[in-house]
């Protein structure tokens, strides 16, 4: 991005250095704060004598020697010439002799500038700026109603109201431009982290963040685009809000004295000032490519921002869904396979293999196949062996099973079967087959849900298990001593 500075801007980065003083460092900055202070205690005028000596009595740092005037003087030309902090003009003041007495002679008086003033102050909120700028937006409703307030047609210039809130709408506007910023750095920072880890929880989290902070702040700072377009467009909007900084309850000497040249050069500073301000806020609204380039507070690249993390997290939620089991679908597997567990057969498991024909730490380590050397395979003599019907192994035989299973569904239906669909189990009950004890006692555990697709009994799906209030019921077969204890009877009816 290519931003233009301004004459005023690139002659104050000249003289950043303020003195550009190889010796003698933080001298302007000294001088600024001598200026500064004793500006407001009057009195003695504050002369190039006056300033060497403060300085060098109560501002020299270790091993720093005294300040001299040309020195001094080439500082404060730098100060007044280029960074236009301070002022210098020629006046008569009274200097006390060493007699006691005074005299008046003509002498060069410094005076600190409005810019140094800011200056001052804009170095403290740099130092500060950890703790000042922070991605919040709590100005964005004063913002608004400021523009909304300047943007009325009727507007008093006989006090200084109207010019205040243009300075106020400025001081807004740049605290939510700086937690714009912020809040596009921790989006951004948030975006790349969940692009690698895939986090859940980052991903709620930047989900919050655009739903609650970023989208809204970004379309109720966009919805004043055009406000401030027709201000920056006016061509009477700047020379009012000029005319009001002169209202009545301006204090300033000028005004006061009616100095006529002085209040029209503060005039036309106020008028290109505000015409400045105004172009660059209305530039941070401009969908142009060129004033997108040349705007440092563009809202269109915090646009840009949000639409990454919008589609980040599309992709989030596309890598979940990927990666995620459908559970109802595999509900249903498991289901439809517990109807039919009797009649699956499930191979032997593959017993595991690995040679062990050489020594080896790790035998999983494929890195060190390298290292264990060649196999020496023996060659020796095999006789097969000739294998008859007697070396068959015993075959177990799987008919009992059946048998049983057969004798378990008999004595089910004969014991708690009352028709072909319903059965009912409110007493207790003897039985001789272990198969029906067990479908019994299985089928109670239905009473506590709302589907029975896992309990189907004999390969018959139910389709409704209600309990009884009818007290425990005993389960005993026979040949055993224990039986089963169930907390109530119950009631069932199987799909037709």
């Amino acid at each position: 991005m290519a931003v233009v500075l301004e004459e005023p801007l690139k002659e104050l980065l000249l003289a950043i250095n303020l003195g550009l003083s190889r010796d003698h460092r933080l001298a302007g900055w000294h001088i600024l704060t001598i200026l500064y202070h004793d500006s407001a205690t009057g009195g003695v005028p504050i002369t190039l004598g006056y300033l060497a000596q403060k300085y060098n009595s109560d501002y020299l740092d270790r091993d720093e020697k005294p300040l001299k005037d040309d020195v001094l003087k080439r500082i404060l030309e730098v100060l007044s010439e280029q960074a236009k902090l301070i002022e210098v003009s020629p006046r008569k003041v009274r200097v006390q002799m060493k007699s006691g007495g005074y005299h008046t002679q003509q002498s060069y008086v410094y005076k600190i500038t409005s810019s140094g003033i800011e200056y001052l102050s804009v170095m403290h909120k740099v130092i500060d700026a950890d703790n000042t700028v922070a991605a919040n937006i709590t100005r964005i409703n004063e913002y608004c109603h400021l523009v909304e307030k300047l943007a009325t047609p009727d507007l008093n210039v006989v006090n200084t109201q109207l010019y205040n809130d243009f300075q106020n709408m400025v001081s807004a506007y740049n605290d939510v431009m700086k937690g714009m910023h912020k809040l596009d750095d921790d989006l951004s920072e948030l975006a790349n982290d969940l692009a690698f880890n895939h986090g859940g929880k980052a991903a709620e989290h930047l989900q919050a963040m655009l739903k609650e902070k970023a989208v809204p702040a970004f379309t109720q700072l966009l919805s004043q685009g055009p406000r401030l377009q027709a201000l920056a467009t006016s061509s009477s909007f700047s020379e009012r809000v000029a005319h009001s900084q002169q209202g009545d309850d301006d204090l300033d000497t000028a005004h006061a004295v009616g100095d006529r040249a002085k209040m029209l050069l503060r005039f036309n500073k106020a008028r290109d000032y505000v015409y400045r301000q105004l172009h660059r806020l209305a530039a941070s609204f401009d969908p142009s490519a060129s004033a997108i380039d040349n705007s440092l507070d563009t809202v269109y690249l915090l646009f840009q921002t949000i639409l990454k993390a919008i589609r980040l997290l599309s992709q989030e939620y596309d890598h979940v869904q990927s990666q995620s089991v459908d559970i109802k679908a595999l509900t249903g597997e498991i289901d439809q396979l517990m109807m039919h567990y009797q009649t699956i057969n499930v191979p032997a498991p593959i017993p595991q293999h690995l040679p062990q024909d050489r020594f080896s730490d790790d035998a999983g380590d494929l890195l060190a196949a390298s290292s264990i050397g060649p196999v020496i395979y023996v060659a020796t003599n095999h006789t097969q062996a000739k294998l008859t019907a007697a070396d068959n192994p015993v075959i177990a035989d799987v008919v009992a099973s059946q048998t049983n299973s057969q004798a378990g569904l008999e004595e089910f239906k004969r014991l708690v079967m009352q028709d072909e669909t319903h059965g009912v189990v409110n007493h207790d009950l003897e039985l001789k087959t272990i198969q029906a004890r067990d479908e019994l006692a299985r089928l109670y555990g239905a009473t506590g849900y709302n589907y029975y697709t896992s309990f189907a009994l004999f390969g018959r799906p139910l389709k409704r298990v209600v309990a009884l209030p009818s007290g425990e019921i005993k389960l005993h077969c026979i040949d055993e001593s224990y039986q089963v204890t169930l907390p109530s009877g119950f009631e069932f009816w199987f799909e037709k």
